[in-house]
């Protein structure tokens, strides 16, 4: 290599300190970088949503804005391979930083396999809010990207800022994380990288404009049209899901998103025998997000036996059979131990709920052993509020953005009841709520914080509503809370004997309670939810619906029940109570949870929310399992925002493409047309012509007579008929006379020609 070459190679940009500060400035200020600033935008925002939920959202700000400022300022003094390695450096530190703060007991846990799992996991749709310290691994990842996006933008590299933006919102995508507005918004940031970096003269911008536009709206249609996310977390804008059951909406695994109107099914689950009458429980929620629900932790296969609540406790033993295909195994809390007949492995997660690993069949048996609350009233008001630190930390917890006034209402109940111990406190929530607010399963689920807008927009909501509520006033006054998910008991059809359907899917709370465990309230009123759901069942059965009865289940025997009001209060009977305790590994598989003691205030069935309007009137009764209210459906802004701009980027592709001009041409002359004065109706004959015979011959030439054009097509071929619309126009162009009869023949002569190019449209307009 030359000396020259080499010189010239030290001094390239790419590889040494930088450009001169005067291009720098200039390539800054480029037009491209409003594209990289939307990619930045788009995903800084996800992370901030994490950050919203769990905490340290300022901490993160803080950091990404020196990462990014750095990255700018290293542009000038370093080459773009050592600002690589910096920044795999800093990801290096930062997630062994996050790894180091993982409790040890949790990160004892962690192998090779695990951790790929993981990663693999977080690729098809593991949210990022299920990590174990969210907010410790956006503060370690975060920085990295916004590094690059600073850097690269710094040094005039648009295309690759962007990329380094896209590419991590591109896995927050996957994740489910990141919501259709947010991968709208980069695809159209990416866009408009890549498209204002290639036209960076005004005069190339002028010319492609257009191009570009249809491009960006393009991209923008295609990113809200495919869903990538493997998990389902965002929806195409235009394409509606239909209603879920209340039922599938309560059983999203780890992830539970509260949704607007949702229907009943009345297919029957399972049936369980049991001595004792109780919610079933199936699973439990930690993390509020402000619109849904998440359980953080791993799952683990159980092993001996887990122990009972720390107090009073009842032994029982439950048999299920499944009805259908099922991995959960609904139980009272809390359950200390399960098996099936083919022993099959059990999974427990870390508030102590089951779950099969394989599948129970239809008519497969499954066996739990719970230890069921059986605690004194006063012992539950009188208990200590003196949690533990690890339930304190995670059931308190509150999105950051949650409004003061939440907090402001429930001390305004809470006052006005005396209610002075945590149980007392939750016992007039509970009150409150049931008494303010009517049921029902037709809503339209609010845009912001669920239980704000509940609290003080809405007037009326089902079980989800009612108990995310409470949940969040709850954990305002420093309450552990989390929510419940499960079944209430079903129609009982022997002494000891429930059928239970997807209808009894149901939603409650539990605090925390030193000494005792997890203590169920139940906010939600019952009242319609009965009326709903019997009406719905009498339904689904007149309608010869089937799977909605067993052979013990008849319409003549009790339709539901509620759980035993044998079970103490905390406060003077209308709460139930239960109690939970530890195992030895972890306070929080530990736990007992029984619904309300008295029937009104538990027998909590969902089919009942169904029909029950805003003012607590009766049913309605739903065709079939569609939830229909014979209304048409209103569309969503969202769909009628997708589809205005698929309409838009319709036409503007039809024009920029030439289709439009082309189908004009082809079928213009073929639509009916109102009649004009003859001389007006000859020269638009004439105007027809030409289009129609632009495309398989050519265009008419500037200064170019009608007559030599029509003598030259002619020549190519063209129909003898043309020569007559010719004439017809040079009579009313030159002469300024044209009857109508020869008005009407060139118009037909046109028309006729239009035809024979397009026989498909004439078949339906001859």
């Amino acid at each position: 290599m030359s000396r020259e070459s080499s010189a010239g190679t030290a001094r390239s940009p790419t590889e040494s300190g930088g450009n001169e500060p005067g291009e720098n400035d200039r390539r800054a200020a480029d037009p491209a970088v409003v594209g990289v600033a939307v990619v930045a935008a788009a995903y800084l925002t996800v992370f901030f949503q994490v950050t919203n939920v769990v905490g340290g959202t300022a901490r993160t700000a803080g950091v990404v804005a020196v990462a990014g400022v750095g990255g700018v300022a290293l542009a000038r003094v370093v080459g773009e391979r050592t600002a690589l390695w910096l920044a795999g450096a800093v990801l290096v530190a930062g997630l062994s930083g996050y790894l180091l703060a993982i409790p040890e007991s949790q990160r004892a846990l962690f192998t090779v396999r695990s951790v790929a799992l993981d990663v693999l996991a977080l690729s098809t749709g593991l949210s990022v809010l299920r990590l174990a310290l969210a907010d410790v691994w956006v503060l370690a990842v975060a920085p990295v990207p916004t590094f690059l996006v600073g850097y690269f933008a710094g040094r005039g590299r648009h295309v690759a800022a962007a990329s380094a933006g896209g590419g991590t919102l591109g896995f927050l995508v996957l994740t489910g994380d990141a919501g259709t507005e947010a991968a709208v918004a980069g695809v159209v940031g990416l866009a408009l990288a890549v498209g204002l970096s290639t036209l960076s003269t005004p005069s190339r911008r002028r010319g492609h404009a257009g191009t570009f536009a249809v491009v960006v709206a393009a991209m923008v249609v295609a990113s809200a049209t495919v869903t990538v996310i493997p998990a389902g977390a965002a929806a195409p804008l235009g394409l509606d899901r239909g209603t879920a059951t209340l039922e599938s909406s309560l059983s999203g695994d780890d992830e539970l998103a509260v949704v607007g109107t949702t229907r009943l099914s009345p297919e029957v689950r399972y049936t369980i025998e049991s001595p004792v009458e109780r919610n079933w429980h199936t699973g439990a929620y930690d993390t509020y997000t402000g619109d849904g629900w998440v359980r953080t932790g791993e799952r683990s296969t159980l092993g001996d036996s887990l122990s009972g609540p720390p107090g009073s406790s009842e032994s029982v033993t439950v048999s299920i059979t499944a009805e259908t295909e099922s991995t959960a195994l609904p139980a009272p809390w809390k359950a200390v131990s399960a098996s099936t007949a083919d022993g099959g492995a059990v999974r427990l997660d870390e508030r102590g709920s089951l779950r099969l690993a394989e599948p129970l069949e239809p008519g497969e048996e499954a066996t739990v052993e719970s230890r069921v609350l059986d605690a004194d009233p006063a012992a539950l008001r009188n208990a200590s509020a003196d949690y533990p630190a690890a339930i304190e930390e995670r059931y308190t917890q509150l999105p950051e953005s949650t409004p003061d006034r939440v907090g402001e209402r429930t001390d305004e109940i809470t006052a006005a009841a005396d209610a002075d111990s945590p149980s007392e406190r939750a016992a007039a929530v509970e009150a409150y709520l049931r008494s303010e607010y009517e049921y029902s399963l037709t809503v339209e689920r609010p845009e912001s914080d669920i239980a704000d807008a509940f609290l003080f927009e809405m007037d009326a909501g089902y079980c989800v509503y009612f108990a995310t509520t409470m949940a969040a006033m709850l954990r305002s006054q420093g309450i552990p809370t989390r929510m419940e998910t499960g079944y209430t008991p079903g129609q009982q059809v022997g002494e000891d004997e429930y059928v239970v359907r997807g209808q009894n899917a149901h939603a409650w709370v539990s605090i925390y309670v030193p000494d005792h465990g997890w203590v169920a309230f139940d906010p939600t009123p019952s009242d319609p939810r009965d009326e709903a759901r019997d009406a719905r069942l009498a339904e689904a059965r007149a309608g010869g619906a089937e799977n909605v009865d067993t052979e013990e289940s008849t319409p003549n025997q009790t339709l539901e029940v509620g759980p035993s009001t044998g079970t103490p209060d905390p406060t003077d009977g209308d709460t139930a109570s239960s109690a939970d305790g530890n195992d030895s590994t972890d306070p929080e598989t530990g736990g007992s949870n029984v619904t309300n003691g008295t029937e009104e205030n538990s027998s909590v069935d969902i089919s009942r929310l169904e029909g029950a309007n805003a003012e607590g009137g009766g049913p309605s009764v739903v065709s079939g399992d569609t939830g229909d209210s014979g209304l048409l459906p209103t569309p969503s802004a969202e769909t009628a925002m997708y589809w205005l701009l698929v309409v838009a980027l319709g036409v503007a592709g039809a024009r920029r493409t030439g289709f439009a001009s082309r189908a004009t041409r082809r079928i213009g002359p073929i639509l009916p047309r109102r009649r004009r004065d003859p001389v007006a109706d000859a020269e638009r004959a004439f105007a027809d012509l030409e289009r129609l015979l632009a495309g398989p011959y050519r265009e008419r030439r500037p200064g170019e007579t009608p007559r030599s054009y029509v003598d030259t097509v002619r020549t190519l071929g063209a129909d003898e008929r043309v020569e007559t619309v010719a004439a017809a126009y040079e009579r009313a162009a030159y002469a300024g006379s044209i009857t109508r009869d020869e008005a009407d023949e060139a118009r037909q002569a046109v028309r006729r020609l239009a035809l024979e190019r397009a026989p498909l449209i004439g078949r339906f307009v001859r």
